[in-house]
């Protein structure tokens, strides 16, 4: 009878004990195939090693995540599409997009369905502005836009600058915004304001203009692709002038090759950037992946990501309203990235930029910029 007693009590508790050990699924909506693809997958990468760290590590309120990785083909269709997915896979939350038009496209599916959204790099201010369950933890265009101004006007003493924007990604139209306007204000004189599309491969036209009008910079905010294309053009033409661009930037070299040396960028860090964050995620990347990190984005999915788990911890419970609420009170996280506080719009608060330079075919940390 008292055994009988024991294994009713244990059978009453087992399916309980299951439960709280069954996994919470996360989705990550990034780009497998297109264009965009390759510079994701280092993305991709930041998600899926901060999951295997916090399983380890006993998962988040006792339940292990499980991720499931949607492509978004690298458009913004494909982007709504895989939005759409992940709404019918009711996952408790979304990390992703990385690129701006696809988080553009994905954040008015899942701010309608109440699934919190948090984009490692998708800079555009319209992003958070969608709704109250969008977030993000990069730097937004205005400040890298007008960063990039203020370090070409002091510390490159650049006065005459041309900008040449791809006119089909929202992400390169607002960075040359910004940057446009504040290199004017600090006193600069933008000689040209040109653009392409973003499937381009002969700048030629654009270029010959360029060459006469000989600038001081050229602002080329564009994807490594197509700004990579145009530079190494532009160096085969003849043109002499420093390349500046913003953090699409990121895998510039395997378009532009030796084309690109001494280009300067905006990025949102680097692997030598000294602080003990910086230095466990190269540790853990490189016993994951066998290779040092190579992407700023790497790291800003890794702080996404853990981000995710300590508001999940702080709301106590897998309930997306109340992780919403935990993530919009988030104050002084600290990140690979920098430390996290948002703003009202569920954007951080006063985070560095940090210029890179391409320097031997590799980006070299140059200097960090302060809001």
């Amino acid at each position: 009878m008292i055994k009988s007693l024991i294994l009713m009590s244990l059978l009453a508790i087992l399916p309980q004990s299951a439960k709280a050990a069954e996994p919470v699924t996360i989705a990550a909506i990034f780009a497998k195939t297109g264009i965009a693809a390759a510079s994701n997958a280092d993305t991709l990468a930041g998600v899926e090693l901060a999951v295997e760290e916090i399983n380890r590590q006993g998962g988040v309120l006792g339940r292990p995540l499980k991720l499931i990785v949607l492509d978004n083909r690298s458009t913004p269709i494909g982007s709504s599409i895989a939005a759409k997915e992940a709404v019918q896979l009711q996952p408790m939350a979304v990390i992703g997009a990385d690129w701006s038009s696809h988080s553009l496209a994905m954040a008015p599916v899942l701010q309608e369905a109440g699934i919190p959204m948090i984009s490692p790099g998708s800079t555009n201010p319209k992003v958070t502005h969608i709704g109250n369950y969008i977030f993000r933890v990069c730097f937004l265009d205005s400040f890298q836009g007008k960063a990039m101004a203020r370090f070409a006007y002091d510390e490159l003493g650049a006065r005459k600058a041309v900008i040449l924007k791809n006119i089909d990604e929202e992400y390169c139209l607002m960075l040359a915004e910004f940057f446009l306007d504040a290199f004017k204000a600090n006193g600069g004189h933008i000689l040209w304001d040109g653009y392409y599309r973003g499937k381009a491969v002969d700048f030629e036209i654009l270029l010959k203009k360029v060459k006469t009008l000989q600038p001081d910079v050229v602002y080329v905010p564009g994807y490594e692709r197509d700004s990579g294309l145009l530079i190494r053009q532009a160096v085969s033409m003849g043109i002499k002038t420093t390349f500046l661009g913003g953090d699409g930037w990121d895998k510039i070299f395997q378009y532009g090759k030796e084309a690109v040396e001494g280009g300067l960028y905006s990025a949102h860090w680097h692997p030598e950037v000294p602080s003990e964050k910086s230095i466990h995620i190269n540790k853990i990347f490189k016993q994951r992946y066998g290779k040092r990190i190579t992407s700023d984005f790497t790291a800003l999915a890794y702080d996404a990501t853990t981000l995710l788990a300590d508001a999940v911890e702080r709301a106590g419970v897998w309930d997306r309203a109340k992780i919403r609420d935990a993530l919009s009170t988030t104050t002084d996280f600290e990140g690979v990235t920098g430390i996290i506080s948002f703003d009202e719009n569920g954007d951080p608060r006063n985070k560095d930029v940090v210029i890179i330079k391409i320097e031997n075919g590799k980006p070299v940390y140059f200097k960090t910029m302060k809001p």
